[in-house]
């Protein structure tokens, strides 16, 4: 039997159960879209078990799968130079984590007046000692410069209730931020 003959042989199969169906449905007192859904039910309760039978000789593949990544810590950019500055306002390595605090402050305040100040090294080792590189002189003396605060800016910082430290370092790195940005003594562009 050919395959075409198989195809005509099964539609004239499927419509006769059909059409006795739908003769048997009327006699009961069935309604004809009540038979049509029921045959419809049929049918694709035929072709889903027509899909389990052909799965059911696959063989199933599965796929390994390496562990995840793992979770790398990486330390936040100046986590140490935070950690450092809250050693010098504690008691213990006070005196040695504040002069990492000032030092690297001073190597930064160096950098930027030569990245940005467009100063040469020894030029800016010479500015950072006079304080001439900034025009707050907080920031100047607390990278060494011997330059007087005025009395009212000492006033004004013991009156703030913050540690005259933290203060300090971060008026530092405001002047520092402000290299070859302003005009004035480090502000001078070439």
């Amino acid at each position: 039997m050919t395959l075409t003959r198989r195809l005509f042989l099964l539609v004239g199969v499927v419509a006769t159960t059909a059409g006795l169906a739908v003769v048997a449905g009327v006699s009961f007192g069935l309604e004809l879209t009540d038979i049509f859904l029921g045959l419809v039910a049929a049918l694709a309760a035929l072709q889903g078990l027509r899909y389990v039978q052909r799965r059911r000789d696959t063989p199933s593949n599965t796929t390994v799968t390496d562990d995840p990544e793992a979770r790398i810590s990486v330390p936040v950019p100046g986590a140490d130079f935070d950690d450092d500055l809250v050693s010098a306002m504690g008691q213990g390595t006070r005196w040695a984590a504040r002069g990492r605090v000032v030092d690297r402050l001073e190597t930064r305040a160096k950098e930027a007046l030569v990245a940005r100040g467009g100063h040469a090294p020894e030029e800016a080792a010479a500015l950072l000692k006079t304080g001439g590189w900034t025009d707050d002189p907080v920031a100047a003396r607390f990278l060494g410069a011997s330059v007087s605060i005025p009395l009212r800016q000492r006033v004004r910082l013991f009156l703030s209730g913050r540690s005259s430290l933290t203060d300090r370092a971060e008026r530092a790195v405001a002047a520092i931020e402000q290299v070859g940005t302003t005009d004035g003594p480090a502000g001078e562009r070439r």
